[in-house]
């Protein structure tokens, strides 16, 4: 492609981006972010962005709302010569000033911190153990706390690209807050399967994507069905320099049996700017 062309597209795709829609109601964990290939070992490496915004919208002539949000991302990880130990990080703020008169705020936090173990990391069937804990005040849970393990298949693997499986078991403990019973949390403790395909692929030199998709599912005794949860994760990376690299994110969340009466499907689309270390 002639330089001058590749330039104009790739302002292009970057004004667009800049427009598209924002939402913070879905956070999915994706664990290939902090994944690396490289033929050395024992080394430290990572990655962290934030975004920040501030803006007002129309409430009255004399009373505008005030947003304020703060988006944190921080993966690291450490490769050894057999395995490799992932930690990621996410946290976003949101708080929405909604009659500045009277100085009443509303507050949505949403993040979770995830620490992952690949073990014999460079087979093609590798073992993985993995813990977390997360919390979405904007949906109503208040904590979620998991624990797990299982194999992790890689299917396909070059240069440019891979695609990996992996399955496995884990339990999983919820605390809702129920919107229709006010100070009441419902609480859950469920053992699942887990089970997820990955892929990533380099288009360009200057572009690439990654994605995954979970499938969890398990039997709740107290409702005598099986609880469902589909989730996935799509992220457009375009390398602006050695270090800096603009991310658009498109991330969402379906559940067929919620622990609480809330919105079965929900999404996220972000943009922002992501700096390499």
């Amino acid at each position: 492609m002639h330089p001058k062309r590749y330039t104009c597209l790739t302002v292009f795709f970057l004004i667009v981006l800049s427009f598209a829609p924002s939402c913070v109601k879905a956070q999915i964990l994706n664990v290939e972010r902090a994944r690396v290939e490289r033929d050395s070992a024992n080394y430290f490496t990572g990655k962290a962005g934030v975004n920040f915004s501030m803006f007002n919208r129309n409430a009255g002539k004399d009373n505008p709302n005030n947003y304020l949000q703060l988006t944190f991302n921080g993966d690291i990880a450490y490769i050894s010569g057999r395995h490799s130990y992932l930690l990621l990080n996410y946290y976003n703020y949101l708080l929405v000033n909604y009659d500045s008169k009277e100085l009443r705020n509303t507050v949505a936090s949403t993040g979770y911190s995830h620490f992952r173990v690949n073990f014999l990391r460079e087979r093609r069937l590798s073992y993985e153990l993995f813990t977390q804990l997360q919390a979405d005040k904007a949906r109503g849970l208040e904590l979620r706390t998991l624990a797990g393990g299982g194999i992790r298949y890689r299917l396909l693997k070059d240069e440019e690209s891979g695609i990996y499986l992996g399955t496995g078991l884990m339990h999983e403990h919820e605390e809702w807050e129920n919107p229709e019973q006010e100070e009441r949390l419902m609480v859950s403790d469920l053992l699942k399967s887990t089970n997820y395909v990955s892929a990533k692929a380099k288009i360009n030199e200057n572009v690439s994507t990654e994605g995954i998709v979970y499938y969890q599912f398990g039997y709740d005794d107290n409702i005598s069905k099986f609880r469902n949860r589909v989730s996935g994760d799509v992220t457009l990376l375009v390398k602006l320099s050695n270090r800096f690299t603009f991310k658009t994110n498109f991330s969402c969340t379906y559940e067929d049996e919620p622990i609480v009466p809330i919105t079965n499907f929900v999404y996220a689309i972000t943009n922002g700017i992501q700096v390499q270390f």
